[in-house]
């Protein structure tokens, strides 16, 4: 009795999701091809002739159907329809288009459906690489000559470079000088000999390997004394050599019957011999040894394309594509299939992640919330990429400045060369769309060239502090289900970049949003638990967050941005990234200068740096050495100052608007969970009479809730204008949750039900309190920081956000020490003196009640501050009762 069978399910594969799975795996590719070759030649495939659609009244178009089937332990049939439409050229769009199909074998039923252009040329250059190791005879290093400069040449090259063959120099040749000037200007960048020959003679008489890869009809090459030196010559578009060429030499075809068609150079011999003598025999024969290859003529390969190698690759490309999930299905695409039985199953898939659940809220909750919310739709491009901005600016400025850092001034050019280098490094070893990249390393144009390298992938890049100890190392590698690690800077033998392989374990962690969207990166942020989470931001939520930085500062070509956040901090991926958007300048900061702040404020005036952004302890440290300059401007160029991190108190806002009156101040709030930012303010002197300053208006794209919880029925609802209540973000910069962690992603990720339009259909709960007014968005500190001392429950944060007015105290922090055997406050202040606690101690009651008064106070030289420049309120030494009453 038969086996059962099922019905496939129906997927579609874009041409860039091809590309990031293709790309860099030409070892793979031609490994592939090579068997498919065996396979043909052993009879186990299907390969008919190709079928032709004409226009009579267009004989210029053309569209061609190329059907094949594939034998093997993994059937597989399809249909590669091919268009070629040359009038496309004149209104800016490419000659030609193709797509595939592959076919079930056991059901005939279509189960993918594959742009198909990049799989035509990756096979092609395969083929001819293939070729061009099994029937190069010397053993020397060869002289490799281009006859055309086009595409297909291009790729020719990058699979010829990934064989086992040396290569003393190249030359290339175009009727159109210019384009060969252009590629060997490209060829340089990784070859020393490279030449442009004056004539296609000169070419083939200096070249020991020749490729043909033009446009050519007819032939032009005719003479056989070009080619008395006995070269190997890949004749990929098959019509330019003359059949007394073809005479004079070893013939190796693809396929006999396919490539004697349609006037290619051996058909136009075999209508001119009368028989097909002069061929020696397929490709398959020199693999199996079946044909030996002499030495004494030249060697002419001319493969005509056999269908079964799209197949083959395309079936690859697919199941690369389920196994990572990064297909998009069709749901329902066949329809009224229990026309003849009950309907069935679908072919199993690899589960993707669990659906987040719903917030529960109140009755009539959906209505309140949208209503009270603050949105800001705005159209932006969260399509493209950063890699194709710098692509486009390293075409056409490649002396711009990208990056400065201590070793120089990389220019645009010399730094999307680093962007290939490092993608090619990275495919070489496999990797590949969604895998996670551990990458360890410290503040460096590498670290930009290794982002925009692993997005050019479809990898997620993982930044990861190399001073960690290694226990948490390992442990984040293992959580990310990690599968390489990539080590860059002064900790690396020579400063070189180097990639290992990563065994992610049988339990490999799940990316959410693997399936259902494009994950970019993943940071570990603090957990209440004591263990970091990985919290994945889109690619979109990427893009919205870039464009919305560029928009609201206005970053243009002509700024400056300082780098220097840590490489773990969410803020260090726009700090690296907005100016490439705008073809800007990036100011690297190297870690030992981010120890001292007259450093940083020397660097920063010394590099003319636009744009700086920093926690609030680190702007003070600034506005102190600002201080100092007399009869000056201190940063003159300086246009914007950003505040993130931790709350910005209105007597630092105060004193940075007077040290820095020509500079704009921005308060800027969101979590790494959000893309970053989610909200900004501009500070101006109106803020500053505040106790709290607002964090602002959404950025473009993101909208925000502020929900209060009823402890007695667990629902949510919309807390009244100006209402305290907890914060909640949805929109465009929602990420997909926390990697190899469900339950923390179920406990703060939910399926947005308020707004049925979101872009990500996600929620997520910041555990901020916040209110919404006239203003925006006020920061009313941390849920998780509200205590309880004599009953009364207190915000610390609003006891510091208080003290913080103080005129003589620069920084503070609030802790509860029990010390004492009960839990009481404990205030800890930065002055330049020591204050009396009356002194302080009414500065407070005249704006809190009597138990929010801290009882002890602490003057220290320094806030204890964490790794990103946040105040490490668990370091203070108030916690372990150092602290002494008055």
């Amino acid at each position: 009795m038969d086996t059962q069978r099922t019905l496939p399910t129906f997927s579609v594969i874009s041409g860039a999701t091809v590309h990031a799975v293709v790309d860099g795996r030409h070892k793979e590719v031609m490994d592939l091809v090579e068997q498919t070759y065996r396979l043909h030649g052993a009879g186990r495939t299907t390969n008919p002739p190709s079928y032709f659609l004409r226009f009579p009244d267009r004989p210029r178009d053309r569209i061609i159907a190329l059907p094949a089937a594939l034998g093997g332990e993994e059937p597989v049939s399809g249909l590669k329809w091919i268009s070629s439409f040359p009038g496309n050229l004149d209104s800016g769009i490419p000659r030609a288009s193709a797509v595939l199909v592959l076919n079930d074998a056991a059901t005939g039923y279509p189960f993918a459906c594959l742009e198909s252009s990049i799989i035509s040329a990756a096979r092609t250059a395969a083929s001819a690489a293939v070729a061009a190791r099994c029937l190069s005879r010397s053993g020397k290093p060869l002289r490799l000559g281009f006859i055309g400069v086009g595409l297909i040449a291009r790729y020719i090259h990058e699979y010829l470079a990934a064989t086992e063959l040396e290569f003393a120099g190249i030359g290339v040749y175009d009727l159109e000088r210019p384009y060969a000037e252009a590629r060997a200007a490209q060829l340089r960048a990784t070859h020393c000999e490279v030449t442009v020959h004056d004539t296609a003679e000169q070419l083939i008489r200096g070249s020991d390997l020749v490729v043909l890869a033009t446009t050519a009809g007819e032939p032009y090459l005719s003479d056989p004394t070009w080619f008395e030196h006995n070269p190997t010559v890949l004749n990929v578009s098959l019509r330019d050599l003359d059949p007394a060429v073809i005479l004079r030499s070893v013939n190796i075809v693809d396929d006999i019957e396919h490539v004697l068609q349609a006037d290619t150079s051996v058909h136009l011999t075999e209508q001119r011999t009368g028989d097909r003598g002069f061929l020696h025999g397929t490709l398959c024969d020199v693999l199996t040894g079946a044909f030996d290859v002499p030495d004494d003529r030249p060697v002419v390969f001319s493969p005509f394309g056999l269908g079964v190698l799209d197949l083959a690759l395309g079936y690859f490309v697919h199941q690369q594509t389920v196994e990572r999930g990064l297909t998009v299905d069709v749901p329902g695409f066949f329809h009224d299939t229990d026309r003849i039985n009950p309907p069935r199953s679908a072919v199993h898939r690899p589960p993707g992640p669990s659906p987040l659940q719903p917030l529960e809220l109140a009755p009539g909750a959906h209505e309140r919330a949208a209503r009270r919310a603050l949105a800001n739709p705005a159209p932006v491009d969260t399509a493209g990429r950063v890699f194709d901005s710098v692509r486009k600016r390293a075409e056409e400025e490649p002396g711009r400045a990208a990056f400065v850092e201590e070793e120089g001034t990389l220019g645009y050019g010399q730094f999307f060369e680093r962007v290939l280098e490092i993608r090619n490094l990275l495919a070489s070893r496999g990797c590949g769309a969604g895998d996670v990249v551990a990458c360890a390393g410290f503040r460096s144009s590498d670290t930009a060239a290794l982002f925009l390298a692993l997005e050019e992938l479809g990898a997620l890049y993982l930044p990861v502090d190399p001073a960690w100890p290694a226990a948490r190392i390992e442990d984040v590698l293992r959580r990310s289900g990690s599968r390489y690690v990539v080590e860059y800077g002064r900790q690396t033998p020579g400063g070189r970049l180097s990639v290992r392989a990563h065994d992610p374990g049988t339990d490999r962690a799940t990316v959410p949003g693997a399936r259902e969207g494009d994950p970019r990166y993943v940071i570990f942020t603090s957990g209440s638990t004591g263990r970091p989470k990985g919290a994945v931001v889109d690619q979109t939520g990427l893009m919205n967050h870039l464009r919305a930085k560029v928009q609201a500062l206005g970053l243009t070509a002509e700024d400056t941005m300082a780098f220097t956040a840590p490489l773990v901090f969410d803020i260090s991926v726009w700090q690296m990234l907005a100016p490439l958007l705008v073809g800007g300048k990036v100011v690297i900061f190297p870690d030992d200068a981010m120890l001292f702040p007259r450093r940083i404020f020397r660097t920063l005036e010394r590099q003319e740096v636009t744009v700086a952004e920093t926690v609030p302890t680190l702007i003070a440290a600034l506005v102190q050495e600002a201080g100092r300059i007399k009869g000056r401007t201190p940063l003159p160029r300086l246009r914007w100052l950003i505040s993130t991190g931790e709350e910005l108190v209105p007597s630092l806002a105060e004193r940075v608007l007077t040290a820095l009156p020509h500079a704009l101040l921005m308060n800027a709030y969101g979590p790494t969970e959000c893309s970053d930012d989610v909200t900004h303010h501009v500070v101006t002197e109106a803020d500053l009479g505040r106790n709290r300053l607002p964090v602002g208006q959404p950025i473009a794209n993101a909208t925000l809730y502020v929900l209060a919880h009823d402890t007695e029925t667990g629902a949510w609802d919309a807390a009244e204008p100006g209402e305290a209540g907890e914060l909640f973000v949805g929109g465009r910069p929602v990420g997909h949750g926390y990697v190899g962690d469900a339950a923390a992603t179920s406990g703060a990720f939910f399926r947005d039900t308020i707004d049925p339009g979101s872009p990500t259909g996600r929620l997520y709960r910041t555990g901020d309190l916040a209110r919404i007014d006239e203003d925006g968005v006020h920061y009313l500190g941390r849920t998780d920081r509200q205590v309880k001392v004599g009953g009364v429950r207190i915000e610390l944060g609003e006891v510091e956000a208080v003290l913080s007015r103080h005129a003589r105290v620069e920084s503070c922090a609030v802790s509860v020490s029990d010390g004492t055997g009960r839990p009481e406050l404990v205030a800890h202040y930065v002055a330049s003196e020591e204050l009396h606690a009356d002194d302080l101690r009414d500065h407070l009651i005249a704006a809190l009640p009597a138990d929010m008064v801290p009882k002890r106070w602490v003057r220290l030289a320094a806030l204890p501050l964490t790794g990103n420049g946040k105040i490490d309120h668990g370091s203070l030494p108030g916690r372990q009762d150092h602290a002494a009453a008055p």
